[in-house]
């Protein structure tokens, strides 16, 4: 288990279970009251122990209805009964995973233990967390917000951009509710945001640069979107970059289109949208 406090003070008491294979990682926050993620590979307890008792564990935050994110809860339900905070909709979708696991969360809801969660809520704790519903990988994802320390955990919303397998688990999920308009939506919510860490369910958590993970996934579905026209990838990033107030970044978008394709309508709008002469002193 890996600790963060040496590289921020302001993430003393978060801790990383490394993800292995097709489990996702887990994390362990207050040391040891709240899960975000529970992986799907038996051991997490041994590692949770390290922490001190489990009798302890408060809570479970699920990002999203996937086997890899809730598998693991299984085994911690042997010890201890957190409570499981959900999205609606990730609910509805649990039904989905093979059995036991559909019983196992109708025993949950029935003893009161599975609470549902909504955009703009706040979980409690030493450590508040807001809600973010984000729905792109799944119609239920969740992202949760510590504005203190600037760390999002995200799920499989946003994975690192050198992650290989990134793009090949982030994509949406259509079985499960998963959109590709969604999920844009949603990179241009949480490029909003002042992110500063991103611990993701895959990969390696990415320190003090998390936000530019977020242009980087965003911009890359618009790589996949326009293959045959990357001005048109650099533009939809411009235009979304104009949105925010981050104009400096959105000239270096349109310094790339416009070498690529400047009379394109779409690279034009983007040079009005940007001022027009304050555009092309940029270029």
């Amino acid at each position: 288990m890996k600790s963060f406090a040496d590289e921020d003070p302001q993430l003393a008491g978060v801790h990383w279970v490394q993800d292995a294979g097709a489990c996702s990682g887990v994390y362990v926050l207050e040391d040891g009251l709240t899960l975000i993620d529970a992986g799907n590979m038996y051991g997490l307890i041994d590692e949770l122990q390290d922490l001190g008792s489990l009798d302890r564990l408060q809570r479970i935050l699920v990002t999203h209805c996937h086997f890899d994110h809730v598998g693991g809860m299984e085994e911690i339900f042997q010890v201890v009964s957190p409570d499981v905070y959900v999205h609606p909709v990730t609910r509805e979708y649990l039904r989905l995973l093979r059995a036991p696991f559909p019983e196992f969360f109708d025993a949950l809801e029935k003893d009161g233990k599975l609470r549902l969660i909504q955009d703009g809520e706040t979980i409690p704790g030493g450590r508040p967390m807001k809600v973010l519903h984000t729905p792109g990988h799944t119609a239920g994802d969740l992202c949760f917000f510590d504005n203190q320390s600037g760390a999002l955990f995200c799920g499989d919303a946003v994975l690192p951009y050198r992650f290989k397998l990134g793009p090949a688990l982030s994509r949406p999920d259509e079985v499960c509710g998963g959109r590709m308009k969604d999920k844009l939506q949603s990179l241009k919510r949480l490029l909003g945001l002042p992110v500063r860490h991103l611990f993701s369910g895959h990969g390696e958590p990415v320190l003090h640069k998390g936000g530019g993970q977020i242009k980087l996934s965003l911009y890359g579905l618009y790589q996949s979107l326009h293959e045959d026209r990357p001005e048109l990838a650099w533009a939809a990033m411009g235009h979304d970059l104009v949105e925010l107030g981050q104009l400096d970044e959105a000239r270096q978008c349109w310094a790339k289109a416009s070498q690529l394709a400047c009379e394109a309508p779409e690279v034009k709008r983007l040079r009005d949208a940007l001022g027009g002469s304050e555009g092309e002193a940029a270029h």
